[in-house]
């Protein structure tokens, strides 16, 4: 027996944009009040996103339960977490204590900064005069060190919890995400349910390319740098290493930040065998970087990465300094992929809202016109056309 339609009126368009008006204000006002969530519960989602498609692998290929094989996946990434630093963690210490800084040098340098007398005409200037002010809002600054190192204890303990939260709630996500995949999908009208599929594989191309296209690219670039400044005999070698690979993760400016750092310490330090003055070392040390650089642009990324994050500086700037200023470091790494993900859904908006063709994947270049292309390509791409059939001639008659 089908239960009896609903009596009740329908919404009027009026209706129905108040309901949503006010969904949208307690959703605002939810997300304002519990924002010290959405820091934990973005990393959670990461890690259930990133770990997925392991599972996924596990559970097709092996009679386990998905259950079963998320905590396998979850369990060896979580010691995988604990190994790498407690195997870096030494050579790091001691690559830092090798720096040699010579404190004593400096503190020199600068009090015969602050002795140089500057000579303009009739005026002297004593360079005292700007860099006492610069020591006394320095100390203003120090002032509060012992206050925040009073708290550093109750912080840890602030960030165990998290921890411990992130785990969890990333646990629980990656167990049941193929069934909220799925509710997802049931809220989707099926007249629009095929955009929703294109669209939602573009937005996981973007993020996948991000995630795990920066991250392998990341290794590769901080393994290449990590052992070339070795060769060359930087003692700091793997703290560059880090380093580049870690600002790697900042599409188009972390690498110029880590061959700037580079560059620095192959002149602070020299080469360890190398018998080159500083300046020199230096110089082969920039003409690595420039060599790598031409390298990760031109070739690495294309094939790793592809064109979905292929941004505007500008716009990779202002998303970084805005994602730092919102959310942080977590703001801060994401600001690349998410403003790729708002010029995609920005695109499908633009097509919908001009009756255009609803979506058009954006990274799929159109091919070349035949009179576009080198000649090379012309003579190699060139279609065959078909041949016309052979007119019969009056005395002849088919077989």
């Amino acid at each position: 027996m089908s239960a009896n339609p609903s009596s009740a009126p329908k919404w009027s368009p009026a209706t129905k944009w108040v309901i949503l008006i006010i969904c949208l204000l307690l959703g605002g006002l939810a997300i304002a009040r519990f924002s010290i969530v959405l820091a934990p519960l973005v990393v959670a989602v990461i890690f259930a996103y990133l770990l997925n498609p392991v599972v996924n692998t596990l559970e097709q290929r092996t009679p386990l339960k998905r259950g079963l094989a998320a905590a396998i996946v979850y369990i060896l990434f979580l010691l995988l977490l604990a190994l790498i630093p407690s195997l870096l963690a030494p050579l790091l210490v001691s690559q830092i204590s090798d720096l040699n800084v010579d404190g004593g040098g400096i503190a020199k340098q600068i009090n015969e900064a602050m002795d140089y007398q500057i000579t303009l005409g009739q005026f002297n200037f004593n360079m005292s005069l700007l860099i006492e002010p610069l020591t006394g809002s320095l100390d203003q600054i120090l002032s509060p060190v012992a206050t925040v190192a009073a708290g550093l204890a109750v912080n840890i303990a602030g960030g165990f919890v998290w921890a411990i939260f992130i785990f969890v709630v990333g646990y629980y996500l990656l167990v049941d995400a193929n069934r909220f995949s799925a509710w997802v999908d049931s809220w989707i009208p099926p007249d629009y349910f095929e955009e929703f599929k294109q669209l939602r594989r573009e937005l996981d191309g973007v993020w996948k390319a991000y995630f795990i296209g920066q991250l392998t690219l990341a290794i590769i670039v901080g393994v290449v740098i990590g052992g070339t400044t070795a060769l060359l005999g930087i003692r700091s070698a793997l703290l560059l290493g880090i380093f580049a690979a870690l600002l790697e993760l900042i599409p188009n400016w972390g690498y110029s930040i880590s061959g700037a750092v580079g560059i620095i310490f192959a002149y602070l330090q020299g080469s360890s065998y190398i018998p080159l003055p500083p300046w020199a070392f230096a110089l082969v040390v920039a003409g690595f970087y420039f060599l790598m650089w031409q390298i990760d642009t031109n070739y690495l990324v294309p094939r790793i990465i592809g064109n979905r994050l292929q941004l505007p500086p500008a716009v990779i700037i202002v998303g970084i300094i805005a994602g730092a200023s919102v959310g942080g470091a977590l703001g801060l790494l994401l600001a690349a992929p998410t403003i790729a993900s708002v010029r995609v859904l920005g695109s499908y908006l633009y097509r919908r809202l001009l009756d255009l063709e609803p979506y058009v994947l954006l990274n799929r270049a159109a091919p070349l016109a035949p009179n576009q292309r080198p000649p090379l390509v012309q003579s190699l791409g060139a279609v065959p056309q078909p041949r016309e059939p052979k007119k019969l001639q009056k005395d002849q008659s088919p077989d």
